[in-house]
Formats: structure tokens, C-alpha cells, sequence
């Protein structure tokens, strides 16, 4: 490895590392947010939806681009737009502002996320130089899945929620030293032309959808606004489903759905997402908001989480040759939902058990993944390997986006639904529980305003803050349960559907396998 491959690892890993770190920087940071704005559940939701929604909607076309135009060129781009997206969500005014400035971060770090890979792979040449310098790379970046909780944590109780953004900005401006001084440029020069057809329609699909999710408890399912935004989403999909079709040149190439393996990959690791991250957002929130945890102490509970996964995911690459992926993916579904019943069996009340939880999700998570990806990618012909490496990264951020808006609408419906008539005994004048319930549904705090809004001689047995902290619990064991159920689902079609055996992971005998295609 000579001086220009050591620094444009370190460039391209160093990229990579800063939009790892913000996938689950911001979850701790979430409460400090709520606080400062007044906003409630839908608030939350929004701040961490826009990032993943962002970069799910515009990571196919931005590989495209980077193709069509050059890798370090987009590379670049990317990496400015994350920085300055970092600044506005440092400097944000107002959480409109905020959630527009994450969507800004998405829109980057889908730029980065397809052409670090790309400059790496082009930068070593040798088979055997490229499999170093990726697991280096994949390294750098796990780096900041690990220490995105307990950093994040650490730097709000310090200097505020803004910090966690603005840290990005010097990490930005070293990558986009490093990056214009030793990157070399390289193209794919079998790139076709851009489908901006598709595009919208995508945006418009998962756009409308996402947003129907998120502000349906708190406009109402049945209001005309929501209904209308499902059927656009409904017809956004459809129509999109059939221009790709048609297309010579489509954003996302359908044929390739026709292997069921690649088809059932790609729904488990969208499946996977939106249970993993789901459960962060939930468990992140009862940690500060009901617990009372600062910051600092919620990255430490995290923490065996993201180390589970940063520790096992180099083990399981070695598994993969010895077991098959099918075995490996169905034990770690299998943990993976061990480990959302235990949080759910703890009701969130026993630290120790959340942790064995927390741990158990991140090795179900980092069981699955690998052999997942592994199994997509030998199921694809090699010429279609980027377009399919594409599809899984963005279904990696519509499970998250899904994630977030479901189960944190779940938690917010099951309190709109409950709150208000387990409140009657200790609150029994009904204008005022009504009043209670709103608060604290609105703020997505069992303690918002209670105390000072509930004359203690109106406290007929219990007290309103424990039994909203009852029903907080409740709706998170409900979100839990459904996405175990999601997990359970995919459980059951992989052990009817994944291929047995060492050999089935290659789906045309004597076929170079796809996975060795993306990174060439």
C-alpha cells in the first residue's frame, strides 16, 4: 500500500465515518431537540425520518450521476452538502428548519455512501490489496456506528443538542483537503443515462407515504388530507412500478426481482431496518423522557448495541464459507427477536435486562446482514451488480425511514387511544384530563406540565405521571410487538425460501458471483 492508497482509505473511510456517526447520533440528542423547539412525537419523527428518507430516495441516482460524471467529483459534492447540511441543522432556528436540514444531510450522505465504495475499490487494483484496504474501510466506518450514542451523548450534556452537528463540520473540511490533494478520479464508463422520470416518482411514492405515516395520529387517519396522501402514494407507486418497466434505462431494474432469493434479501434487510431502527427511536425516547436518563447515561445504555454489531460483523464474513448464509440469517433473526421480546418481557424497567436486550438486537442485526448481502449479491448476472448494490442500499434506508414513521406513530396512536380514560381516576374533572392528555401526548414526555397543571386534591388514587409512564410503556411494547411480528414473517419465508446448502449461494453454476462485479 503506497502514500496515495493509505490517504484516499483514509479519505473515502473518514467520509463514510461521519454519515455512520450521524445515523445514531442524533437518537440521544432527541429529547434536548423536543425540549428546545415544543414539539411532540410527529417533531421526533421528522428529525431523524428526513435524514434516512433523503438518502433513500436519491441514492440510486446519485450513483448514476457519480458514474456518468465522475466518482471524486460527486464525492466532493457529497461530502460539501453534508457539512453545510451539519452547519444548518446547527444553527436551526425552528424545527422546520431542522427537519429540512437533515433532509439536506440525506440528500449528502447518499452521495457518499455510493462513491466511497467506488473510489476505494478503484484506488486498489489487486484482489488482494482491494479485500485490505475494504476491511480497513469498513473499520473506519464502524468506528462511528459505535461511538455515535455514547459520543452523541457526551457532547449534549456538554455544550447542547447543536454540538452533535457541528462536529461534523472539521471532519468535512479534512475529507475535502485530503479528498482534492491524493483521490484520484475514475469513471464507469458503461453508466447509463439518468431516469428522472423514475426519480419522481419515487420521491413522490415514499415521500407521500412516509408523510402520511407520520402525521396520521396526529391529523387523524380518516381526515381527507391523509386519505389523500396514501392514494397518491398508492398511485405514485404504481405508476412508478410501470414507467420502470417501460423504461430502456430504469432507476430500479424490476427483472431483477424475478429470483426470489434476491426478492426475499431484499424485503429482509428492509424488514431488519425498520425494526432496528424503530426500536432506537423508542428506546432512546422512554430512556430520557421516561426513565429521566441524561444523555451521557442513554449512550452508555446503547452502547452494546452498536458494539455487538461493530464486533460481530467481521466474525460472520468468516461463517459465511463454513455454514451458508441461510443458517447465519435465520439464527440472527432469531436473536434479533429474542431480543426485542426481552425488552419487551423487561418493560423497559430493569437496566440490566435492556442492555441483554439491547445486545441481543445488535448481534441478531450483525448475524443477518452480511449474509444477506451476500446472498442478493450472487443471485444478480455481474453486469447488473451496481444497479443491485444500489436497490439493497436503499431499501437499507426505506426500512429505516418505515422504522421510524410506523412504530413511533404506533406509540403515539396507542397514547391518543388509552392516555385520556386511564388518566379518569386520577383526574376526573374531564376538561382538564382532556387537557393533561393532550399536553402530554403533544410534548412525548409523561411529565410535561403535569405537575403544575394537577391540583393535588383533584388525585383521587394514583398519580397521572405514573400512569402515563404506564401507557408509554404499553405503546412500546405494542410498536416492539409488531415489529417482532415483521421479523417473524421474514423468519418464516426464509426458512421456506433461502437456498440450503454452501453451494446455493451462487445462483448460475461456473457464474462469476455479483458481489465480486461491485467492487471492480
Amino acid at each position: 500500500m503506497n502514500r496515495r492508497q493509505l490517504l484516499t482509505l483514509i479519505a473515502t473511510g473518514l467520509g463514510l465515518f461521519m454519515i455512520f456517526l450521524d445515523a445514531l447520533i442524533v437518537n440521544v440528542a432527541l429529547p434536548d431537540i423536543q425540549r428546545s423547539f415544543g414539539v411532540g412525537e410527529d417533531g421526533l419523527q421528522w428529525v431523524v425520518a428526513a435524514y434516512s428518507l433523503a438518502m433513500a430516495v436519491c441514492i440510486m441516482s446519485a450513483a448514476t450521476l457519480a458514474d456518468l460524471h465522475g466518482r471524486r467529483r460527486w464525492y466532493l459534492a457529497g461530502v460539501s452538502v453534508f457539512t453545510v447540511g451539519s452547519m444548518a441543522c446547527g444553527l436551526a432556528p425552528s424545527i422546520v428548519v431542522l427537519t429540512l436540514a437533515r433532509g439536506v444531510q440525506g440528500l449528502g450522505a447518499a452521495t457518499v455512501s455510493v462513491t466511497s465504495l467506488a473510489l476505494v475499490s478503484a484506488a486498489f487494483p489487486e484482489a488482494k490489496d482491494k479485500a485490505r484496504a475494504l476491511g480497513i474501510w469498513t473499520a473506519i466506518a464502524s468506528v462511528g456506528t459505535t461511538a455515535g450514542p455514547t459520543l452523541g451523548g457526551l457532547l449534549v450534556d456538554q455544550w447542547g443538542w447543536r454540538s452533535i452537528f457541528y462536529v461534523n463540520v472539521p471532519i468535512g473540511v479534512l475529507v475535502l483537503l485530503l479528498t482534492r490533494g491524493v483521490v484520484r478520479e475514475s469513471r464507469n464508463e458503461r453508466a447509463v443515462r439518468i431516469d428522472l422520470s423514475g426519480q419522481l416518482l419515487f420521491i413522490i411514492g415514499v415521500g407521500t407515504l412516509v408523510y402520511a405515516i407520520i402525521e396520521g395520529p396526529q391529523i387523524g387517519w380518516t381526515s381527507p388530507r391523509i386519505l389523500a396522501l396514501l392514494v397518491m402514494a398508492a398511485v405514485g407507486s404504481a405508476v412508478f412500478l410501470w414507467h420502470e418497466r417501460r423504461s430502456s434505462d430504469p432507476m430500479m431494474d424490476l427483472s431483477l426481482f424475478r429470483d426470489t432469493s434476491y426478492a426475499l434479501s431484499i424485503a429482509t434487510i428492509c424488514t431488519v431496518f425498520f425494526a432496528v431502527h424503530g426500536m432506537l427511536l423508542l428506546t432512546t425516547q422512554f430512556l430520557q423522557n421516561v426513565r429521566g436518563l441524561t444523555p451521557s447515561a442513554t449512550g452508555i445504555v446503547i452502547f452494546p448495541f452498536s458494539a455487538a454489531v461493530v464486533v460481530v460483523s467481521p466474525l460472520v464474513g468468516q461463517l459465511v464459507g463454513r455454514v451458508g448464509v441461510r443458517v447465519l440469517i435465520l439464527v440472527g433473526l432469531c436473536l434479533l427477536m429474542l431480543g426485542l421480546l426481552t425488552l419487551i418481557a423487561s418493560e423497559h424497567r430493569s437496566s440490566a435486562v435492556v442492555l441483554v436486550g439491547l445486545g441481543l438486537c445488535g448481534t441478531g442485526a450483525a448475524l443477518c446482514l452480511t449474509p444477506i448481502t451476500t446472498l442478493a449479491m450472487t443471485r444478480v448476472p455481474p453486469e447488473r451488480a451496481g444497479m443491485a448494490s444500489g436497490i439493497m442500499s436503499a431499501q437499507r434506508a426505506i426500512g429505516s425511514t418505515i422504522g421510524f414513521a410506523v412504530l413511533g406513530s404506533v406509540l403515539a396512536g396507542w397514547l391518543s387511544v388509552t392516555l385520556e380514560s386511564h388518566l379518569e381516576l386520577a383526574v376526573p374533572d374531564p376538561v382538564q384530563r382532556h387537557t393533561i392528555a393532550e399536553i402530554i401526548i403533544d410534548s412525548a414526555n409523561p411529565r410535561a406540565h403535569v405537575g403544575g397543571i394537577v391540583p393535588r386534591r383533584h388525585i383521587a388514587h394514583r398519580d397521572p405521571v405514573a400512569i402515563a409512564e404506564d401507557d408509554f410503556i404499553d405503546g412500546i411494547r405494542v410498536a416492539l410487538l409488531i415489529a417482532t411480528a415483521s421479523l417473524g414473517l421474514m423468519f418464516l419465508a426464509g426458512w421456506r425460501w433461502f437456498p440450503r446448502g454452501l453451494g446455493a449461494m451462487v445462483s448460475d453454476a461456473g457464474r462469476k458471483p455479483a458481489i465480486t462485479a461491485v467492487l471492480e
